[in-house]
């Protein structure tokens, strides 16, 4: 089970791999990516699949498709 570094960590990891976050923040998921092997796997992963959608995912989405996965974000 992961600690509250590693809760707060990936709670804020979209954030962070958007670039959207302040510098502290950015500098302290850094240093807890550095430290701890599960959560730079998970954040490889992400950054991973984000690759592999921009890449596939070239033409315009499906109509009502980002009504469906805003839909399901809010369900989770």
């Amino acid at each position: 089970m992961p600690g509250d570094d590693c809760r707060e960590a990936l709670e804020q990891l979209h954030t962070y791999l958007d670039h959207e976050c302040g510098a502290d923040l950015e500098q302290a998921i850094r240093a807890h990516l550095g430290d701890c092997p599960p959560c730079l796997d998970r954040a490889d992963f992400e950054q991973q699949l984000r690759a592999i959608v921009a890449r596939k995912c070239k033409d315009a989405a499906p109509s009502g498709l980002l009504d469906r996965v805003i839909a399901d974000l809010k369900e989770t």
